[in-house]
């Protein structure tokens, strides 16, 4: 593809977001999302000898906290693929790819780095209802829907 139409795409999106963003029911009272800064845990995984994602979201030690396990490797994501939370849950996405890239929560905005030796991991608290893309933002690959119930 040219880069023209890289850019006009690009343009496209930046367009759509922005839409979405000014004519979203609730306006200016809707609450805004608050990142959460990196866990400052020591994860260890790696190819070989990694627990298997887990298929489906699982349920931490805190009401309403809500962990998605998904890997990357060779280009094929295994993970829940679509999760469904409901407002005000806390939520932990962590990423583990054989790349490195940049995983990307579209609407709220949030963004953590991953490489094949450190897992990228984003959390938050999901005050926004709707519906956001998880993606690895430079191989372009969706990685989940997420849906936020109120």
């Amino acid at each position: 593809m040219k880069p023209s139409r890289w850019i006009a795409i690009a343009a496209g999106v930046a367009v759509v977001v922005v839409l979405f963003l000014v004519l979203r029911p609730g306006g200016e009272d809707a609450p805004t999302p608050t990142p959460t800064p990196p866990p400052t845990s020591t994860e260890t995984s790696g190819p070989t000898g990694s627990p298997s994602p887990t298929e489906q979201p699982t349920e931490s030690s805190s009401p309403g906290a809500v962990e998605i396990e998904i890997s990357v490797e060779n280009g094929e994501v295994t993970g829940p693929g679509a999760v469904e939370v409901k407002q005000g849950d806390d939520v932990r996405i962590a990423v583990q790819a054989d790349v490195s890239d940049e995983v990307h929560l579209h609407g709220y905005d949030l963004h953590a780095d991953v490489t094949p030796d450190e897992p990228g991991v984003i959390e938050f608290v999901a005050n926004a209802p709707g519906v956001y893309e998880v993606e690895l933002e430079s191989a372009g690959l969706l990685l989940l829907e997420l849906t936020v119930s109120p």
